[in-house]
């Protein structure tokens, strides 16, 4: 019993190694990045220098350990992801709806899937929105693709982040 435990634990070593690190500062590269739109837009007015839009700067900063991942820009209010795959309850950013947010880690690539209703209001449509993270071979490029889902449209963006 006792070998078979430490051939156990031995073999699921190199699966938690293999396991991506997101962390650190990334800069959207604009000129091959096709972003996101962001659904409650109106909400947000985006100042000159914020970031938010395809030709200004936006830095992105991620600090990631082996369960979670916290992600601050400058559109978002700082997200936090526990990587276990289990759904998480919380608040749209205007406070009038739920959002459900589940994140995991696959190897080399992160998925995160949001459902929320969409437009901030309750009883609206919802959106899912999932996102796939991937670093590249060196890991000085990140890579996001989401596909967002509405009754009427499925849209699907990328967005390309250089490591600083």
């Amino acid at each position: 019993m006792r070998k078979f435990t430490l051939a156990l634990i031995a073999a699921l070593i190199p699966v938690s190694a293999m396991s991506a690190d997101f962390g650190g500062t990334w800069v959207r590269d604009s000129a091959r990045s096709k972003p996101v739109p962001y659904p409650n837009y109106w909400l947000t007015r985006v100042t000159p220098g914020a970031g938010g839009g395809q030709n200004q700067l936006y830095v992105m900063r991620i600090q990631q350990s082996a369960t979670d991942v916290q992600i601050s820009d400058p559109l978002h209010n700082l997200r936090s992801y526990a990587l276990d795959g289990k759904p998480r309850g919380s608040r749209t950013d205007t406070g009038m709806g739920n959002v459900t947010t589940t994140a995991a880690m696959a190897g080399e690539t992160m998925t995160v899937t949001t459902v929320q209703p969409y437009g901030g209001m309750p009883g609206n449509v919802t959106v899912t929105a999932t996102e796939r993270w991937a670093l590249s071979a060196d890991g000085t490029e990140l890579t996001i693709t989401t596909v967002s889902e509405l009754p009427a449209t499925r849209l699907n963006n990328i967005e390309v982040f250089k490591k600083q």
